[in-house]
C-alpha cells in the first residue's frame, strides 16, 4: 500500500519511523470511505470543527479544556513550531531544545536564520534526566534565547514530565522572557504510572506557551494531514496570528474529517491499543534484558519507541546499519537524535506481539556473543 514504513529497507522488520501498525479505530476507515464514495474532493470548512472536536478530547483524557478560538489549524506539528519560530523570533535570536532530540528540530537553524541552542539531557542508571541547573546556566551565559522547544512526552527517550518540573520550566520561561512551543504530539500514549500533563494546565504557562500536537501518531495517519496550535492566552494567540493563514494552508478534508472521527468516537480503542502498547514494552524490556543484556534499555513511561544503547557493542557511528545487516531489523541512528545518541539505536515497539517477538528472535540469533 505504499507504507514508507515496511517499503524503505525491503525484507527487513521495520522498526525504524515512529508509526504504530494498530491502523485508526474502525469509524475512521467507515467515514472516509464514506467521503470516498460520495466523492467529497472539493473545498471544504470541516477544519473548522478540528479544534472543537480536539478540545473534547483533550477535556476527556487530560483534563484540559482548551478554547478553540485560541487555536489555529496547521497542516502538521512541524508546520506549527516553524509558525512559532516566525511569529515569536526575530533573526539570529537562539531557538533551544533538549537533545537527543527528534531529528527534523536540528532544521530549525538552517531554514530560518535562528541560532539553535541545545540543551543537552543527563544520563544515569535509571534513565534519561532533564538537567534545570545546565538550562540555568544556558539562559543566564545567552540572553538572546528566545524560543524553546519542548518534546513533551519525550522523543526517543519516553520521558514524561511531572507537575513539578512543568512548574518549573514555566517559571524558568517568565524570568528569561523565553516563549515555549511545548509539542505533545506523543501526549496521549503515556503508560501507566507516569501521566501526561498538557503544559497549557500550569499556572503562568497561558502567558508563555504554545502547545502543538496532532492525532496522528495516536491513531497512525499521519498520511492525511491535521494538526492544531494551541493557544492559552488571547496576547499569545494574537502574536502566533500574526502569521499569514496563508502560509499556512490547513487540513486537507481527509486529514481534517479523519481527527474529527478519531477524537469524537476512540476513546475506546485507544484504551486497548494502550494496554498492548504497555504489554510490548515491558515484552522489549525482559527479554532485552534476559537474553540481549549487553543493550542497555530503560523502560520507557511513554510512546511507543525505545531508546537502545548499543555501545558494549562498538557498533559504530551506524548501530542501525549495523543492526540491519545482522539481523535484519530496521530501527533508526541515535546519532541522528543528536551526538547523545552515539551508540543507540530508536526502535519501534508499536506492533503486534507476535512481530515483535520475531524482532527479538533476529537479534537474539544475529547479534555476537558479548
Amino acid at each position: 500500500m505504499g507504507l514508507v514504513k515496511w517499503n524503505r529497507y525491503g525484507d527487513a522488520l521495520a522498526a525504524w519511523v515512529a508509526e504504530h501498525d494498530f491502523g485508526a479505530p474502525p469509524a475512521v476507515y467507515s467515514r472516509l470511505q464514506e467521503l470516498v464514495n460520495g466523492g467529497a474532493f472539493g473545498y471544504h470548512y470541516e477544519f473548522e470543527r478540528v479544534l472543537d472536536s480536539f478540545a473534547r478530547w483533550s477535556e476527556v483524557r487530560h483534563k484540559w479544556t482548551p478554547n478553540p478560538e485560541l487555536g489555529i489549524n496547521t497542516v502538521n506539528v512541524i508546520q506549527g513550531i516553524w509558525a512559532c519560530v516566525e511569529a515569536f523570533t526575530e533573526a539570529e535570536d537562539g531557538v533551544l531544545f533538549s537533545t537527543p532530540i527528534y531529528p527534523p528540530f536540528f532544521n530549525i537553524g538552517p531554514t530560518t536564520n535562528r541560532r539553535p541552542v541545545e540543551w543537552s539531557m543527563s544520563h544515569d542508571e535509571d534513565g534519561w534526566h532533564y538537567d534545570f541547573e545546565k538550562l540555568e546556566n544556558l539562559l543566564e551565559s545567552d540572553s538572546g534565547i528566545r524560543l524553546m522547544v519542548l518534546c513533551h512526552p519525550h522523543n526517543p527517550t519516553g520521558k514524561v514530565l511531572t507537575e513539578e518540573e512543568l512548574s518549573l520550566l514555566v517559571d524558568i520561561a517568565h524570568r528569561h522572557n523565553l516563549i515555549i512551543v511545548s509539542d505533545e504530539i506523543h501526549g496521549d500514549l503515556v503508560h501507566p504510572r507516569a501521566t501526561h500533563i498538557p503544559m497549557l494546565t500550569i499556572p503562568g504557562a497561558d502567558d508563555c506557551t504554545v502547545t502543538v500536537t496532532s492525532g496522528i501518531k495516536t491513531f497512525a495517519f499521519g498520511g492525511i494531514r491535521c494538526a492544531v496550535a494551541q493557544t492559552g492566552s488571547r496576547k499569545i494567540f494574537e502574536q502566533l496570528s500574526t502569521v499569514p493563514s496563508a502560509l499556512l494552508g490547513g487540513p486537507n478534508r481527509m486529514g481534517a474529517e479523519a481527527a474529527i472521527t478519531a477524537w469524537d468516537t476512540g476513546e475506546t480503542w485507544v484504551d486497548q491499543m494502550k494496554n498492548t502498547l504497555d504489554s510490548n514494552r515491558h515484552l522489549l524490556f525482559d527479554r532485552l534484558n534476559k537474553e540481549l543484556p549487553a543493550i542497555k534499555m530503560h523502560l520507557p513511561q511513554s510512546t511507543f519507541v525505545a531508546w537502545l544503547d548499543l555501545s558494549n557493542y562498538e557498533p559504530g557511528e551506524r548501530p542501525a546499519t549495523w543492526m540491519r545487516g545482522l539481523t535484519g531489523v530496521a530501527g533508526q541512528n541515535g546519532l541522528n537524535f543528536g551526538s547523545e545518541g552515539s551508540g543507540h539505536l530508536r526502535l519501534t515497539f508499536g506492533t503486534s506481539p507476535e512481530v515483535l517477538n520475531q524482532m527479538i528472535d533476529q537479534m537474539v540469533e544475529g547479534l555476537p556473543a558479548l
